[in-house]
C-alpha cells in the first residue's frame, strides 16, 4: 500500500468515524467521550500487535517518541477536538481541523527541514483552499439539523477547535522518526500510542471531569457503547493505523495535507446523513481538493 492511498484511507476512515462519534460525544462531553474510547481502542490494538508478533520491532527511542505522540495526539489532541465537535459541531470542526495541514507542513519545515516539491506546494495549497472552501460553505440557509446546533461560545469552540489541529499535527510529527526506518509494525506502534494516550486520560479525568460541559454520570446506554466502539474502530484502531503506515514511507506534510481532505469527504455523508443538500461551494471546494490531491499524487 502507497503512502498516498494510506493517508487518504485514514482521511476516509475518520470522516466516517467523526459523524459517528457526533451522538455519543453530544451525549458524554468530549472528555468522558475520548476517554471510554480509548480504553476500548488501546485493549484492541494491543491484541492485535500481539497477534502479529510486532513487539520486537520496538525500542527504547521508538518507545518514547510514539508515548509523546500519544499524549500530544490522542491524549490532548482528541480530547480538544472532540470537544469542538460537542460545542460547534462537525462541519465547523472540520473547518478547524484542517488547520493541522498547514501546521505540520510548517513545523516540520523548522524541525526536519523538508520542502515540498513545487508540484507538491501547488497541490497542497490547492488541497488547503479546497476543505476550506468545502466546509465553510457546506451548508445553505435554512438547513436546520442539529448537527449544525452550537453549545456555548463558537469562539471557545474553535479554540478547542485549533488546539485539536495542533494535538493532531505534534502527533504526527512526532510519531514520524519512529518509521524513519521501516523497521518498525504499525500495529504496534499504533498500540503503543494509545495505552500511553489512554493512561494520560486516565491520569488527567479528576481534571478533565470538572470542565466537562456535560454532567458525568455512571450510566452509558447500550446504544451510546455502541456508537462509541463503531467509532472507536473505524477511526482509531483503522484510521491512526493508517496514518502510521503512511508515515513508513511519506513526507508527513504530505501526509497531514492528504488527511486533511476528511472534511470534503464528509460532505456526501453529511448530505446522505442529513437529506440536506451542501450548498454549490462546497461541491466546488471538493473539486478543488480532489485537483490538489491528484497533484500531490502524482
Amino acid at each position: 500500500m502507497s503512502f498516498e492511498t494510506a493517508a487518504l484511507g485514514a482521511a476516509f476512515t475518520w470522516a466516517v468515524g467523526g459523524l459517528v462519534a457526533t451522538a455519543p460525544t453530544r451525549t458524554l462531553g468530549g472528555p468522558r467521550f475520548t476517554r471510554v474510547r480509548m480504553y476500548f481502542v488501546a485493549v484492541a490494538l494491543v491484541v492485535i500487535a500481539t497477534l502479529v508478533g510486532g513487539w520486537s520491532t520496538l525500542d527504547g527511542g521508538k518507545v518514547v517518541l510514539l508515548s509523546l505522540s500519544g499524549i500530544a495526539g490522542l491524549a490532548l489532541g482528541d480530547v480538544a477536538l472532540f470537544t469542538a465537535f460537542y460545542r460547534i459541531g462537525p462541519r465547523r470542526t472540520g473547518i478547524l481541523f484542517a488547520a493541522n495541514a498547514p501546521m505540520a507542513a510548517i513545523i516540520s519545515a523548522i524541525i526536519f527541514g523538508e520542502r515540498f516539491t513545487p508540484a507538491s506546494f501547488t497541490g497542497s495549497v490547492l488541497v488547503i483552499l479546497g476543505v476550506v472552501l468545502a466546509i465553510a460553505f457546506g451548508t445553505r440557509p435554512g438547513q436546520s439539523h442539529h448537527w449544525e446546533a452550537i453549545e456555548g461560545s463558537v469562539l471557545v469552540g474553535a479554540a478547542f477547535g485549533l488546539l485539536g489541529a495542533l494535538g493532531q499535527a505534534v502527533g504526527v510529527l512526532l510519531a514520524d522518526p519512529a518509521f524513519a526506518n521501516g523497521d518498525l509494525d504499525p500495529w504496534t506502534g499504533a498500540a503503543v500510542r494509545a495505552v500511553v494516550g489512554t493512561a494520560t486520560l486516565v491520569a488527567l479525568n479528576p481534571w478533565l471531569n470538572r470542565r466537562n460541559p456535560v454532567p458525568v454520570t455512571n450510566a452509558i446506554s447500550a446504544r451510546t457503547w455502541g456508537l462509541v466502539i463503531v467509532s472507536g474502530t473505524v477511526s482509531m484502531v483503522i484510521g491512526k493505523t493508517l496514518v502510521l503506515i503512511a508515515l513508513g514511507s511519506g513526507d508527513p506534510g504530505i501526509v497531514s495535507v492528504l488527511i486533511a481532505t476528511s472534511p470534503v469527504m464528509q460532505l456526501p455523508l453529511i448530505w446522505a446523513a442529513t437529506r440536506e443538500l451542501p450548498a454549490a461551494g462546497a461541491w466546488a471546494g471538493a473539486v478543488l481538493a480532489t485537483v490538489g490531491t491528484a497533484a500531490i499524487v502524482v
